[in-house]
């Protein structure tokens, strides 16, 4: 327990930038806990700067997993990796599959590490993957951060978080239909 206290007090000190610069170490290193970085940074700082500080934290890191990914030489990853549905995953979204990408963001326990660097070796666009990375983090977010904030009630009080679940189709539905209308009228990406 003290140890826990200790953290919280070592976030709360650093204040904005340690509970951006968590997220970003997370998506560098997926070994992590990124549920856990949202947990702390939303007791620290409340549930909307938490979740605003883990988006912005979440959405920096895998823009620049990204790019250095892109930059650094895609074919020398791509030709170590010989797994099966990683490279199907990798051949649809070079098809351009825009709503894969951010549906797979948008899921909390989806590896964002892989994600980012299949995007990067599909060789996406630096601004299509930017436009599907904010909307998709941010679902994933809002969910990580009612789990952070509700840890304890999140099963005491059943109908608070099947509302939440709800809430998160909710926005899943909107942003599909955003990113079907994105899909349809900008094919220039």
């Amino acid at each position: 327990m003290e140890y826990t206290v200790f953290i919280l007090e070592y976030v709360k000190q650093g204040g904005p930038l340690f509970g951006i610069l968590l997220p970003i170490i997370e998506a560098f290193i997926p070994i992590l806990p990124l549920v856990g970085f949202v947990i702390i940074n939303v007791s620290v700082f409340g549930l909307f700067f938490g979740y605003i500080y883990s988006w912005i934290g979440n959405c920096i890191g895998s823009l620049l997993l990204f790019l250095l990914i892109k930059k650094v030489g895609g074919n020398f990853v791509e030709n170590k990796i010989k797994n099966s549905k990683y490279n199907a995953t990798l051949e649809k979204i070079r098809q351009k599959n825009f709503s894969l990408v951010f549906f797979l963001f948008c899921f909390p326990f989806t590896p964002s590490f892989l994600i980012s660097g299949a995007s990067a070796l599909a060789n996406m666009d630096t601004i299509r993957f930017f436009l599907i990375l904010l909307p998709s983090k941010l679902i994933m977010m809002i969910s990580l951060s009612f789990i952070g904030v509700n840890v304890k009630s999140f099963f005491e009080n059943p109908y608070k978080s099947i509302f939440f679940v709800l809430l998160i189709l909710f926005f899943n539905i909107i942003c599909k239909k955003v990113v079907n209308i994105i899909e349809k009228n900008n094919k220039r990406f």
